[in-house]
């Protein structure tokens, strides 16, 4: 599974593109709503970890990071004994973010990996920077 924008677009490619207008221009309110609007896989170590109910959500810290997917392919590349996950809204994360402030990767040991420190997840992905 990839996950895809409404345009069909790989989400990393979506997620790679806001963050780079975001560079130039932190502010940018459709960069911002883009960004947090896109899906991405969360790892979990079993089926009913948290049953995709973002009311129960627990991120995962591996290494001082929350690592998060935007396909399958991608997920197994960097942790191939995971098997499930719940995909969410990255700007679900905010709400959730662990209290040891861990910063947040995004398709850890791919190419086109990005990392966010846990004020940079507070900032950009709020619901309320929109």
């Amino acid at each position: 599974m990839t996950t895809t924008d409404v345009t069909g677009e790989d989400t990393g490619d979506v997620i790679l593109r806001a963050l780079s207008v975001l560079a130039y221009d932190g502010g940018d309110p459709r960069a911002r709503a883009t960004l947090a609007d896109s899906d991405v896989l969360i790892p979990s170590y079993g089926p009913d970890d948290d049953g995709g109910d973002p009311i129960k959500l627990n991120l995962p810290v591996t290494e001082r990071t929350v690592r998060v997917f935007t396909s399958e392919a991608r997920m197994i590349h960097s942790l191939p004994g995971v098997r499930y996950y719940c995909v969410v809204p990255l700007g679900t994360l905010p709400a959730y973010w662990p209290e040891r402030n861990p910063s947040l990767t995004i398709d850890a040991g791919s190419p086109d990996s990005v990392m966010l420190t846990a004020e940079g997840v507070r900032t950009l992905l709020s619901a309320g920077g929109r």
